[in-house]
């Protein structure tokens, strides 16, 4: 796999594993690239916290509706 299909990859919407840093992107109009790259950054400094995070926000993201 070379860097050009990773990029390519990673800036897809679709889910990877269970989606939260798309869902995050979409959500909040972030690039999916950099949510995904920020996320595999915070989860190799620091894995169990970032992956509790990861999980906790897969539970509640998808309720939480931003109150304008």
């Amino acid at each position: 796999m070379n860097i050009d299909n990773l990029v390519s990859r990673l800036k897809r919407p679709r889910a990877i594993i269970c989606g939260i840093a798309a869902m995050m992107a979409d959500k909040f109009g972030w690039s999916c690239l950099w949510t995904r790259v920020v996320w595999a950054a915070a989860v190799i400094m620091n894995p169990a916290i970032s992956l509790l995070v990861y999980f906790v926000l897969a539970l509640v993201l998808p309720k939480w509706d931003p109150q304008y």
